[in-house]
């Protein structure tokens, strides 16, 4: 069979992953290489630059990706894609591949936060999306670490060192950074303040995770599941432990590759379950669509 892309444009970053076939004696695809770059607003260029990437880390030439899925927001600008789905779809699936077991998955983006339940088969049964306030995703973090002045990088590291951590209430970004602010004046320290935001976003992640049927067994995606911070309050929030894959932030980009793998096996004309019904979201320029 012949190499599959997975790439999913999402509002901050775009992500890649080359998957390959099993390998003799092994039932599961093997991930081959991975890139990333920020997504900008060429978002065709973009998934072309993250593909590039991945491919020169498999040590492959363009030719020998014979098919490529797409996902996340901008999935339809994609002019070279085979296939595209819907990040709910392709997060489920890349994380019921890593974690067979999972019950739900949280993934909190730049720009969104999605909780999902899953059936024993890694299908969707429901899912619940935030209100696309800043305040509840990924972006709040990197609005707020300017304003302190921390580096992006460290962030979660220093909210491990909180010892009273001043929730966050306001579900405005605007008025957030306003408590932030005052918070700032009243004298309270860095890393109180960071845990408060890491908290306020447990809050929120834990009401979407009710909302959408169960809060057991989650598995934690997307770039802010790298942020120890984050993975600590969820759990503190949760009172259980939370896993998270070791490429987090790749997860639905592997889903759209296991999914379009599937696809290519079955024959282009075929039509493929995937967790949600086959919707009509825009079609490729090249085969079809999956909700």
């Amino acid at each position: 069979m012949q190499r599959v892309a997975g790439i999913d444009v999402g509002s901050g970053f775009t992500k890649a992953v080359i998957l390959d076939s099993p390998r003799t004696g092994d039932s599961r695809p093997v991930v081959l290489g991975r890139g990333r770059v920020r997504t900008g607003t060429d978002l065709d260029g973009a998934a072309a630059q993250a593909l590039d990437l991945a491919i020169q880390e498999a040590g492959l030439q363009r030719d020998d990706v014979g098919y490529v899925a797409t996902t996340g927001f901008g999935r339809n600008t994609v002019t070279f894609r085979d296939i595209q789905m819907t990040e709910i779809t392709s997060g489920a699936r890349g994380a019921h591949f890593l974690f067979p077991d999972a019950n739900a998955i949280l993934d909190i983006g730049s720009q969104s936060t999605r909780a999902v339940t899953l059936g024993t088969d890694g299908k969707v049964v429901h899912f619940k999306t935030n209100d696309k306030c800043a305040a509840g995703s990924g972006s709040f973090i990197v609005r707020a670490v300017k304003y302190l002045q921390i580096p992006i990088e460290t962030v979660g590291d220093v909210a491990l060192q909180a010892t009273n951590p001043q929730a966050i209430s306001s579900i405005c970004a605007v008025l957030a950074e306003s408590e932030i602010i005052n918070h700032v004046s009243a004298g309270i320290g860095i890393e109180d303040i960071v845990g408060g935001i890491y908290q306020s976003l447990a809050d929120r992640a834990s009401m979407l995770l009710k909302r959408a049927g169960t809060e057991i067994n989650v598995v934690l995606i997307g770039g802010v599941a790298v942020q120890k911070g984050m993975i600590k309050a969820l759990e503190t929030k949760l009172k259980a432990p939370v896993r998270v894959p070791l490429h987090p932030e790749f997860v639905c980009a592997l889903g759209a590759a296991l999914l379009g793998m599937k696809r290519l096996a079955a024959g282009a004309g075929s039509v493929l379950s995937a967790g949600l019904p086959v919707g009509s979201e825009g079609a490729s320029n090249r085969p079809s669509s999956l909700a």
